[in-house]
């Protein structure tokens, strides 16, 4: 027995591979997606909430990157308005600077350059009393002006369910919890046996797939060294394709008068502070992780808490007398560079072993990017032609509107979201983790609806809720101890 057939199973739920289903199933293939988590679980979940061209790869000279970003930002924002917003990013200048105001006229009109003219409003530039009428918040000290420009700020993790959505309404299946424990060539029919097991219930199914694809993230390693062992026992495992690089954020009150800040840390790196649903996200680092990581590699660290404090404290001195609220972590899966991890490349980089893809780095920003070209190459493999084109204009679906009660929310998720837990709820369905309670209350009114949804005991229902409350803590614990040694 091989199961129902199908053309893709996609491995990994994060927005590559996810915007990998939803072409393939726009394009009429037939698609499994497996997650073993939640979707977006991973790095997807825990970005800067930008799509932005990456105005720092102008001074490498990744032009190209760049102008592909930038497209994709507004396409990506056209697609969910419900999702994203413009914002305007200050940039300060300030005496001994390594950029100058000239330096960074040149790079901001560049960048409005590269993006078409399609951005939300042009750049300018802004004297020191201007730059303070902005944002009254900065650091006045050696403050001798800024720029300003825009980019997209948009909310990852219901983007990925977004997408996820779109992708089942035009027949892909989403399967989440579930992972992959076997696979096995048939020669027969051409395809390749794959056995998926849901890590809740344990119910075994197996799928006949013409191709598989790795879209794992940090995990497209072991995944791929994984697969090729049981689909040709015996050979060599493949050489590394990812460095991993962890990248932390602290979660603050709102920092400024609405507008994202960016400027250059003391270790020479680019730091943004990016509204976000009422509160300021303040990051990014950059720490070379092991592939895969570690559970404990990824979380944030003591030195990352402290560094990102440090850094905005001495941008914006009044947050000297504010803490965090939260903080998070995401893995970025870059591609392997000859160089160090800060110099790993952020294209994104597909490699072929028979029926697997496997497909690593990128952006979040140009994950349809990365989507057509994997589906391009897949085409080819399966001999179909023309490839399938991402034309499509209608809205992705959008979300219940903020404002509607915990426990309506909280149906409609388990229902048409794949949640399963007060995680997928509330970290990943809704801006709930930063409200003032960190969740809490709305996790009391949402736990016993998916106690009803999925049969759960009073037991169970008090041991999800205390998980729930136990995580919280320990983070705003883990927080407090970081920062008490600054």
């Amino acid at each position: 027995m091989t199961g129902p057939e199908t053309d893709l199973v996609v491995l990994g739920g994060g927005v590559t591979g996810l915007g990998v289903a939803r072409l393939a199933a726009r394009a009429g293939w037939s698609v499994t997606l497996v997650e073993r988590d939640d979707l977006g679980h991973g790095a997807s979940s825990a970005t800067s909430h930008m799509l932005h061209g990456g105005l720092r790869y102008l001074e490498h000279g990744r032009f190209t990157l760049v102008r592909e970003a930038l497209h994709e930002r507004m396409a990506v924002a056209r697609l969910a308005p419900a999702l994203s917003q413009p914002v305007r990013f200050v940039v300060p200048l300030r005496r001994g600077d390594r950029v100058g105001p000239l330096r960074l006229r040149a790079a901001l009109a560049l960048y409005d350059l590269l993006s078409g003219r399609r951005g939300p409003s042009p750049y300018l530039m802004a004297d020191a009393r201007q730059a303070r009428t902005l944002e009254p918040g900065l650091a006045s000290e050696g403050l001798r002006g800024a720029g300003v420009y825009s980019d997209v700020v948009m909310d990852d993790a219901r983007l990925n369910i977004a997408v996820a959505r779109d992708a089942a309404a035009h027949g892909a299946t989403i399967a989440t919890r579930t992972e992959l424990v076997a696979a096995r060539p048939d020669r027969e029919s051409n395809r390749v046996v794959v056995e998926l097991r849901h890590r809740d219930t344990g119910e075994v199914r197996m799928v006949a797939t013409r191709l598989i694809v790795n879209a794992t993230g940090a995990w497209a390693d072991r995944t791929r060294a994984t697969l090729l062992g049981m689909l040709q026992p015996g050979a060599p495992d493949p050489p590394r394709l990812l460095r991993p690089s962890r990248g932390t954020h602290l979660v603050y009150p709102a920092l400024t008068q609405g507008h994202g800040l960016v400027t250059i840390a003391g270790d020479g790196r680019v730091m943004f502070v990016v509204p976000f649903a009422g509160r300021s996200l303040v990051g990014t680092t950059e720490v070379e992780v092991g592939s895969p990581p570690s559970d404990a590699e990824r979380r944030p660290a003591a030195d990352e808490i402290r560094y990102l404090a440090r850094e905005v404290e001495r941008l914006i001195p009044a947050a000297a007398r504010m803490s965090p609220i939260a903080m998070y972590s995401g893995v970025r899966p870059l591609a392997a560079a000859e160089e160090g991890v800060g110099s790993a490349s952020r294209e994104h980089r597909i490699t072929e072993d028979g029926p697997l893809l496997s497909i690593v780095g990128g952006k979040y920003t140009t994950f349809r990017v990365m989507a057509q070209d994997l589906v391009t190459r897949a085409a080819a493999k399966l001999q179909r032609d023309p490839a399938p084109r991402d034309t499509f204009t209608d809205p992705l679906p959008a979300p219940l509107p903020d404002g509607t009660p915990d426990e309506v929310f909280a149906a409609h998720a388990i229902q048409h979201e794949w949640a399963r837990s007060l995680d997928d709820l509330i970290r990943r369905r809704s801006t709930r983790w930063l409200a003032d309670d960190r969740g809490l209350g709305a996790a009391r009114r949402m736990a016993p609806v998916l106690g009803e949804a999925f049969g759960w005991d009073a037991a169970r229902v008090k041991d999800e809720l205390d998980g729930y409350e136990n995580r919280v803590r320990d983070e705003l614990l883990r927080l407090d101890r970081a920062l008490a040694h600054r």
